[in-house]
């Protein structure tokens, strides 16, 4: 078991070296979209938490019906996005998450992926760098129509 400290420690390194990894690949982590998608209620994310490693759309609003609109015009392009990320895009128009809320989420998910797990490290870099370039694509591609 870790340590308030040490956890918080462990994940500053893990995406410090993210960070690296990624100026390595000649993408500085500023030059993501991440959060100006120039949606109101989408965003662009990185995670690695308990239940794995994620790439997300994320897609919210204080307002349910806000949150499914929006959900539900990126549906529409959903082949178009298909198209570019492949069939392992998962879509869920009402995911919680965990003590905080409900969302919107279009993502890609490792499954088994752990902070702690220091040895993979490079993995997890691989899957969220690879990934978020293709869903960041993907995005771009549908932005003007659904927004």
């Amino acid at each position: 078991m870790y340590t308030k400290e040490e956890s918080k420690a462990t994940k500053v390194q893990f995406w410090d070296g993210f960070k690296r990894y990624s100026k390595g690949k000649g993408r500085k982590m500023t030059s993501w979209v991440l959060r100006g998608t120039q949606i109101k209620e989408v965003q662009l994310k990185f995670d690695l938490n308990e239940r794995g490693a994620f790439v997300i759309l994320q897609i919210d609003s204080k307002l349910d019906s806000k949150r499914h609109s929006v959900f539900e015009r990126f549906e529409k392009y959903k082949p178009v996005i298909q198209d570019s990320c492949g069939s392992d895009l998962k879509w869920e128009k009402d995911y919680f998450i965990k003590g905080f809320k409900e969302v919107g989420m279009i993502y890609f998910h490792l499954a088994g992926a752990s902070i702690y797990n220091k040895e993979e490290w490079n993995d997890y870099y691989e899957f969220l760098f690879s990934k978020m370039s293709i869903l960041e694509e993907a995005f771009l591609e549908v932005k003007d129509v659904v927004s």
